[in-house]
């Protein structure tokens, strides 16, 4: 009886909800001004990390590219960002 459920399992994939929601606040943060983009780049980042650290434990968790993806984009924008607030605060 519980064969029958560790097979029906098998075969789905949810993914990481951490990663959605990483995801969602890396894209988000195009859209805000520098310093909330920042905040949220950053939040991004760190719910990709989670995301991809759940996917390590657990491979079912859905495809690793939504936290890759959430991570890299955080990234970009989180350094682009924190650059150009670098340059107009020291520069002016």
């Amino acid at each position: 009886m519980s064969a029958d459920r560790v097979d029906e399992r098998a075969g789905r994939r949810r993914i990481s909800l951490y990663a959605l929601i990483g995801l969602a606040l890396s894209v988000g943060s195009f859209l805000v001004p520098a310093v909330p983009a920042l905040v949220t780049a950053a939040g991004g980042i760190i719910l990709g990390v989670l995301g991809r650290r759940q996917f390590k434990r657990d491979p079912l968790t859905g495809p690793g590219w939504v936290s890759l993806a959430a991570i890299i984009v955080g990234g970009f924008v989180f350094l682009s960002q924190a650059v150009l607030l670098g340059t107009f605060y020291f520069t002016g």
